[in-house]
Order: C-alpha cells, then structure tokens, then sequence
C-alpha cells in the first residue's frame, strides 16, 4: 500500500522523489456493494480504541451518540447497506442494497427519528435492481434513484405526508455489451493485506435543479430533455470512449458534482479488463459547462502506468529543494476516478484510487497537482484509510471512507503548490508552509472503531450531517 508523505520527500535528488511519490503499488480496496480550521479532538484514538472488545459485525447495536455528536439510526432491516443518501433540513432520503429485501428506498423524518421505506417495490422486478448507483433529490417531494441495468426511478407527491408514485425509465445505452463484464460496475482484485475484491457502480444521477437532471450509465452521460413541450426523456449527450485504445478497453463514468448550474463535474476511468483480476484503469475527468462537455484528466494506459493524452492537463508535483529552488515533476497518475468535489469555480479536488494522495485540478491556470492528506490514521486494520466520498458542504470539504469520517478547509493556493491537507505539527515538521487544515472527527460508536465502509457523506450544513454505508446511517447535529 502507498504509505508515503509526499510532503516528507527529501532533497535527496529529483528520483526520490518519484519514488517517494509513486511507492507500493495499488491503493485502496472497496467492500462489495468510509468549522474552517478547526482540530476537533477525536473521541478516542485509533490504537485505544483497537483495544476495545468490538460487537459481533452481524449484529449492530443500537445507541446514543458519541462524543463528537454522531448518532446512529436504527434501519429497518439491520443488514442494509446504504449506498447514498440526500439530506434536507428536517429529512433524508438514501438508497440501501439488502441480500433479502434487493434495492430500497427509504426516508428519515426528524418528527418520527425513524427510516421507513418509500419505494413500490417496482426496482426489484426480474431483470432489475442487481445493484444501485447515485441517487438526486431536488426536493422534498422529488426523488431520483437508480438501479442496474442503467433504470432511472423518478418519484413524486404533492406534499410531505402523500405517498410517492413512481415511475421508471431504462436509459436508452447503446454502447459496448461485453460477454465478460458489466458496462454499469467495475470490479478488480486486488491485495492491500488480503485479497479482497473492489467495486465502483457506473451508474447515477445528479442535477442541478428540478428542470436540470442527468444520469450516467456505462459510458455514457444522459439530459432529461423535454422537446416541443412534450414528456421529458433521457437523451444522450456524452460520450467517454476512444476507437484508437485497444480492443476491450472499458470506459466508465463512476459519479458526479455539480458545481452550480453552470458546472457540473464528472469522474470516471478507463483501461483493460482481466478475467482473473478485474479493470485495470486511469482516472478521467470531464467537466460541463454551457458550452458543452470538456475533457480534463485523460490518460493511455500501458503496462500498469498512465501517460497523459494530447489535450488533458497533466498532473505536475511542485516540489521544493531547500537552496536549489522548486522544481516541476510529472507525477504518474494511476487507478479509478470515484469521487470529485468543487472547490472554485474551474476548480476540483478528485479521489482516484480511493487513497489519500489526490488531485486538486484548476482548468483556468491548467494544472493538476497532486496533494496528500496527512495524519488521517486508519481506524481498522487497513493502511492506509480508503476514501470513498469527498463533498462540499457550505466553505468546506467533507470526507468519509473506512471507519472515518474527516474535514478541511478549501485552500486552492495551498493546493497548488501541492501542500495538501495536514494538521500543525505536520506543517512545521515539513517547514513548507501551511495547507488546507485537518479537521477530525469520530465516529467509534460503543467504545470501538467502526469496522465498515461509510460510503457517502452529505449535510445541508455543519449542524446536519450524513454519513452512511454498510449497516450504518449515521447523523450529526452538532457543529
């Protein structure tokens, strides 16, 4: 696993430094489907709280909160597994995957601190709801959800306490159908300790109003578009592929941003498949504008590295060698593009390969430099942490991923001079100047880590937050 601090390289020589940069390997595994400035103390530390007796996995117990404020919520079936959740003030509503129940759709009310399901079970026709991708609420009486094979549900009610009614669309893909893989999921082997088998949904929607929705399948981006003042469909106006790449090559778009109604950001990856290990990939990332859909991060693969295309900006590692200057160093990108969060406008930070080290991308100075987090210390027996979400919740950054949940403040100047998100003291360690500052939280529940995946965060603000995933739905109201 990369354990390096790119902010640790020394001036040994330049060759160092893309060793200390690029070491070990792949990053992160997934499970089948983890106030601006501020260090909030942990609840407990990841090494006191390892030495806690842990509840049996198959059985979460229920409690109050902890001591940083979150709380967990009894789910209706104790195996679901959230895969998103869209909050507002006083609800919530997720997405959940269940061995028994299939794909459910659920929302939280703050009057009754309960999760009931809102669905019709339509999503789990024959053919159906093998999996779930992104879900978009654009309001408290309009949800969008989605389900393998590439189905959009739409629901709608007239008011709060209604029923929804739901309807569904198959997105009209037309793009590569493989006898050996999935267009809508990616999968691969990997070994970060025990070989555990990793998953990213090529499927969801995102928008940025009630009238301005999209959905993604495989590796294509759909608009839902009325024409003439007819019924809205789902048009395709997206496309990642490359007839050149070698035969076989898939090509995904894994989720999406919205910036404002006038960027929207999109992130995915592309590479060969193996029937044995799975996708091997480089990161992708597009960005939409009124002017149509634009390239940014692209990559060729070749041999287990990326090389920049033609026309993609390519990542660049500022480093500094005291009393020699700062040099430019191409920093080899590698693995899936699975989360993005805008940060300005032109600007976001992407997570590829779930790991700590990522990207933060500026289309106006055209550069993507890679950063790092710093001192994130994995509460599970996994190193490093896997990130899975990154969102933008008012001035600041939230992250989720193994057991973690953790902040920053938005700093695009430290960010591009590749100085990442730290605490203090690792800052003055370094002796390069301040990046974006770390801000921790704990969500150990009953005196011991939480062993699972959180695989979304969201919140409306500081005081309401979200973070779910495997068995869990945890809420904080507190700043």
């Amino acid at each position: 696993m990369r354990r390096s601090v790119l902010l640790a390289c020394t001036a040994a020589a330049l060759a160092a430094l893309a060793a200390c940069a690029t070491s070990d390997g792949e990053g992160a595994a997934l499970d089948p489907v983890t106030d601006g400035g501020t260090i909030i103390p942990d609840a407990a530390s990841p090494k006191e709280v390892d030495a806690t007796p842990r509840p049996d996995a198959s059985a979460p117990v229920w409690s109050d909160c902890n001591d940083a404020g979150w709380c967990e919520t009894e789910l209706p079936d104790p195996k679901l597994t959230f895969i998103d959740v869209w909050p507002f003030v006083d609800r919530a509503f997720a997405v959940a995957e269940s061995d028994t129940l299939g794909t459910k759709v659920l929302e939280w009310t703050e009057a009754t601190q309960a999760w009931s399901y809102v669905d019709d079970n339509s999503q789990n026709a024959y053919g159906s709801g093998q999996y779930a991708g992104k879900m978009y609420a654009p309001s408290e009486n309009e949800v969008y959800f989605t389900t393998a094979p590439g189905i959009v549900f739409h629901g709608t009610r007239g008011s709060v306490s209604a029923p929804f009614t739901w309807e569904s669309t198959r997105l009209p893909y037309d793009g590569p159908a493989y006898t050996d893989r999935d267009p809508g999921r990616a999968w691969s082997v990997e070994y970060p300790g025990a070989y555990v088998t990793r998953y990213a949904p090529a499927l969801g929607v995102t928008g940025t109003s009630a009238s301005d929705v999209y959905a993604w399948y495989g590796n294509r981006i759909f608009r839902r578009t009325s024409e003439d003042g007819g019924s809205p469909t789902w048009v395709s106006e997206f496309v990642t592929e490359d007839p050149s790449e070698a035969a076989g090559e898939s090509f995904f778009i894994f989720n999406a941003s919205p910036a404002s109604s006038d960027e929207i950001w999109f992130v995915g990856g592309h590479g060969p498949s193996d029937a044995a290990k799975g996708f091997a990939g480089c990161p992708t990332l597009f960005r939409r504008t009124p002017s149509g859909y634009s390239t940014v991060l692209d990559f060729t693969y070749s041999s287990g590295s990326c090389s920049t295309k033609p026309g993609a900006i390519p990542p660049i590692f500022k480093f500094e060698v005291p009393g020699y200057g700062v040099f430019d160093v191409p920093y080899p990108a590698k693995g899936w593009a699975t989360a993005v969060a805008p940060v300005a406008p032109g600007a976001a930070l992407v997570i590829a390969q779930n790991d700590l080290t990522w990207f933060y991308v500026d289309t106006e100075s055209n550069v993507a430099r890679p950063n790092q987090v710093l001192e994130v210390k994995p509460p599970a027996a996994l190193s490093p942490p896997l990130i899975h979400s990154v969102v933008r919740v008012d001035d600041r950054l939230l992250f989720s991923g193994h057991g973690i949940v953790f902040g920053s403040e938005i700093k695009p100047d430290a960010w591009e001079e590749s100085l990442g998100i730290g605490t203090p003291e690792s800052y003055e360690q370094a002796g390069k100047g301040y990046g974006a500052l770390l801000e921790t939280t704990s969500v150990a529940m009953n005196g011991s880590y939480l062993a699972e995946p959180l695989y979304q965060v969201r919140g409306t603000s500081a005081k309401n937050l979200w973070a779910v995933g495997n068995r869990y739905a945890l809420h904080k109201k507190t700043p």
